[in-house]
């Protein structure tokens, strides 16, 4: 409860400072590019350390992959029935593929499950998310606006971005100790993730609802929060999968749009007021489910 309390609390005071005159108009940006290149890296070295490198570490890698896949497919079919924009498409396929796994992900894990699932939710998140918003995101955005990419430059976005370097390091000296000084220096930079990024996410909270987009809002948020977190827990269930590594992926399934996903696909033109609207109620509304989701497990 306490750590829920302190996710309330900073995104409370994200949403305070919005309305602040005082903040400056990239100080979001400003949040993010903290958790990005300083606050992540270091829980990425903090934690992956403590995995144990056996079959249970392939969880969350395969399920994250698998889970976007069937993701992209599903909602590409149901805009392709609705007969939806390539506009409200692209974004769908963005914003519905990619969940919240880092900013949302990583304190509701830490808030709802034991300790030792946040190094199984990193690995869904490093080794499938993050790499899915550097080269599928990248992608999808380019196509549905009409625009073109290089196989190079998504290569060097991938292989650049810092997270994933330092998951690379953390996996290259995975038998090795790290000295005192620099597990501790690492853990308290860690600790900062939590407030920073629900205090970034509260100064980007967007809610205007549009009625011209209701019915791919509805449908896009039922696929994020209920149906695809639903087929995930049931396929778990018959599969008789109840480690921490299977509780920490089940969850992350459950988790809201990203909105990085969100600052891609309105950077590109794709239906940015859907877009925003979509990050703006889920979170909100994942603060409810994804809890309740928790119960299940």
């Amino acid at each position: 409860m306490s750590n829920l309390l302190l996710i309330l609390a900073c995104l409370g005071i994200g949403l305070l400072l919005q309305r602040s005159s005082r903040m400056p108009r990239d100080a979001a940006s400003a949040l993010n590019l903290y958790v990005l290149y300083v606050a992540l890296p270091a829980m990425i070295l903090t934690e992956i350390p403590k995995l144990t490198l056996d079959q249970r570490a392939l969880l969350p890698v395969i399920s994250t992959w698998v889970v976007m896949a069937s993701t992209a497919a599903l909602v590409w079919l149901t805009a392709r029935g609705f007969g939806w924009s390539r506009s409200v498409t692209g974004a769908l396929m963005l914003v519905i593929v990619l969940g919240n796994t880092s900013f949302v992900g990583i304190p509701l894990i830490q808030a709802l499950l034991p300790p030792e699932a946040l190094p199984y939710a990193l690995l869904y998140d490093q080794t499938g998310t993050v790499i899915a918003l550097n080269t599928y995101a990248v992608i999808v955005a380019a196509w549905y606006s009409g625009q073109d990419t290089s196989w190079r430059k998504v290569s060097r976005t991938i292989f650049t971005f810092p997270p994933f370097v330092v998951l690379l390091l953390a996996f290259a000296t995975f038998p090795l100790d790290y000295p005192h000084w620099f597990t501790y220096a690492t853990g308290r930079i860690a600790e900062s993730l939590v407030p920073v990024v629900m205090v970034a996410v509260g100064l980007q909270w967007q809610l205007k609802l549009d009625r011209e987009h209701l019915l791919p809002l509805t449908v896009g948020l039922g696929y994020k929060l209920v149906l695809i977190p639903a087929i995930v827990f049931a396929v778990f269930a018959v599969l008789d999968l109840h480690s921490v590594a299977a509780k920490a992926v089940a969850l992350q399934t459950a988790m809201p749009a990203m909105i990085s996903a969100g600052v891609v696909a309105m950077a590109h033109g794709l239906a940015p007021r859907l877009v925003s609207t979509i990050v703006g109620y889920g979170l909100l509304l994942s603060l409810v489910t994804v809890p309740l989701w928790s119960q299940l497990l």
